[in-house]
């Protein structure tokens, strides 16, 4: 009896049918990425935020850079639906430290004359490639960066 019983459970068991776990959307959720990204050094000024539908190429809604200065964008935030971007404008020609930047984000530098923005590893060694004057938003790889210095 007790051998009919272990057999009729395993079966029952094995005719359960199998369902996939609900989606994010299904349950309400959202998978997002927060990394909350800073930047340390003299003179920091306050970020401000960009945000535009996930999938959409970001310099087609992150704002225009003020001239003479540097402007730095990280992924702030990110989920199925939407990025938002933090976005420093640099203007003191110093080395900042850069928290929690992770992947890929943009720079644009809209200083004047030879003016080169550069990112630098843990031991302040030139990441290539750097970033000359040029009023337009370029893609730049964040992860390997520990500072920025703007000039």
């Amino acid at each position: 009896m007790r051998l009919r019983t272990v057999i009729g459970l395993v079966l029952a068991a094995l005719l359960i049918p199998l369902t996939a776990p609900a989606s994010h959307a299904e349950i309400g959720t959202t998978a997002a990425f927060d990394p909350n990204p800073t930047i340390g050094g003299p003179g920091v000024p306050a970020p401000h935020y960009a945000t535009g539908a996930r999938g959409v190429s970001a310099p087609s809604y992150l704002p225009s850079c003020p001239y003479q200065r540097v402007c730095v964008a990280v992924l702030d935030y990110q989920d199925d639906r939407i990025n938002t971007w933090k976005i420093w404008d640099l203007y003191r020609c110093d080395d900042y430290s850069l928290y929690n930047w992770y992947s890929r984000g943009w720079i644009r530098n809209n200083q004047s004359g030879n003016a080169v923005a550069i990112r630098m590893n843990s031991t302040f060694t030139m990441l290539t490639p750097s970033h000359p004057v040029a009023d337009q938003w370029r893609d730049v790889d964040w992860a390997p960066a520990w500072y920025f210095r703007p000039c």
